[in-house]
């Protein structure tokens, strides 16, 4: 048998219709595996951009909620508009964070949404803002390290 031969029995409209579908799934794995790296890469880079925009945010709210603690009977409305705005800060914190640092930041959050600013509840308020203080300090530490990630 001739060469010719074994290449037409090779080139059949089967086994051609069984490579194109070999290279079909191949390349939807492909495409899913890139989705899925590009969504990484974007979440990491949301941090990196606009967290330590954040993060400074909270650290100037929470000196202000200090500040106010200070004066506590004479400041609870301020301290709860402040704890209106470093939970809002925490909320878009949370949607560019994962892991460990996001159920931080969730922990953080339920405490400060939990908080009721009254006149006898100072020493709750003062438990909030320390957690507050931890996670910017916890935040500060996953920036950091978010610079060795590729």
């Amino acid at each position: 048998m001739s060469f010719l031969f074994y290449v037409q029995a090779f080139v059949s409209w089967e086994t051609v219709s069984k490579i194109g579908s070999v290279f079909s799934i191949a390349s939807l794995i492909a495409t899913i595996w890139v989705l899925l790296e590009t969504r990484k890469l974007r979440s990491l880079y949301k941090l990196r951009v606009r967290g330590p925009e954040l993060i400074g945010d909270l650290q100037i709210m929470a000196s202000k909620l200090s500040e106010y603690l200070n004066d506590y009977s004479g400041s609870t409305t301020q301290i709860a508009e402040e704890l209106g705005k470093i939970g809002s800060k925490l909320k878009t914190l949370t949607d560019k964070l994962k892991g460990e640092p996001k159920n931080s930041v969730k922990r953080v959050r339920d405490y400060v949404d939990q908080c009721e600013v009254r006149r006898d509840n100072q020493s709750q308020v003062r438990k909030v803002h320390i957690e507050i203080i931890k996670v910017i300090e916890e935040l500060k530490d996953y920036q950091k390290d978010l610079g060795w990630e590729a």
